[in-house]
């Protein structure tokens, strides 16, 4: 099970949308100053599909891969809904392994170097804690861009993880309550949420469920080897949501690569 399966139904309500839609909002930017030639885009870890949905409507051809089972068939509900200049479709894939077998229907949609973009946003790179996981993400990356595709992908820094992300937060809405507590262990560089999640009401009780996240931040020339390795040319860093150069206090990397 998916660390987002119990959590899917609430996610796009507990205000994870936003950071889609602005998401959209600076990738639009990022490709004013970073072009592409065609409109065929692969959403990695694309949650919902919110993203994928908003690049669908402003006519990219879009495939979104999810390793969720739960949060792809919320994404699928919402683009049954969708009347747009492009289209969007679903596929559940490890971020890791692409191509794992003879899945046809996959195959149908997902072909190595058939791309223009891809993009790997919300943290989900940072979901990947060895940096064998990382390279292989980023070789599968590059084998799905065409030649001259652009890839964008950000990261929560170390300075974020350790010191800005709250250690505890509580969320309240209508028949949802979440508790969350983080802890950072220096040593590993890795931030461990734990989330404690109850869901009903006053009349008929509350239901728990619990989920644990882990994200591991990596020092920018670790990351840069790695798309390198991979095949991809690191053509920018950005301070996120700016095209200003990162600071000792930035709290997230937009990395800019291209096949």
């Amino acid at each position: 099970m998916s660390v987002y399966d119990a959590y899917a139904q609430f996610y796009d309500g507990s205000g994870h949308v936003r950071f889609a839609i602005l998401m959209a909002q600076y990738l639009q930017e990022v490709l004013a100053r970073h072009a592409v030639q065609g409109r065929r885009a692969l959403d990695l870890a694309c949650g919902t599909g919110t993203l994928a949905l908003i690049l669908a409507d402003a006519g990219w051809h879009v495939v979104g891969v999810d390793g969720s089972a739960a949060m792809l068939e919320i994404a699928g509900a919402k683009a049954s809904n969708l009347d747009s200049a492009g289209q969007a479709m679903f596929v559940q894939r490890d971020m890791r392994s692409l191509w794992p077998g003879d899945d046809e229907e996959a195959n149908d949609v997902l072909r190595p170097a058939s791309f223009d973009l891809v993009a790997c946003t919300y943290d989900s790179l940072n979901y990947l804690l060895t940096e064998a996981d990382v390279l292989a993400c980023f070789t599968d990356v590059a084998q799905a861009l065409c030649p001259g595709g652009l890839f964008v992908g950000d990261m929560n820094t170390r300075h974020f993880l350790a010191h800005d992300w709250g250690e505890h937060e509580v969320v309240e809405m209508p028949g949802f309550i979440q508790l969350a507590q983080s802890t950072f262990d220096d040593a590993s560089g890795c931030s461990t949420m734990r989330l404690t999640c109850f869901v009903g009401d006053d009349q008929r009780g509350y239901e728990r469920f619990d989920e644990t996240h882990v994200e591991r931040a990596y020092p920018s020339d670790v990351i840069a080897k790695l798309l390198e390795a991979a095949g991809l040319r690191v053509e920018a860093v950005y301070d996120c949501f700016t095209f200003q150069e990162p600071e000792p206090y930035t709290q997230r990397l937009c990395w800019i690569a291209r096949k």
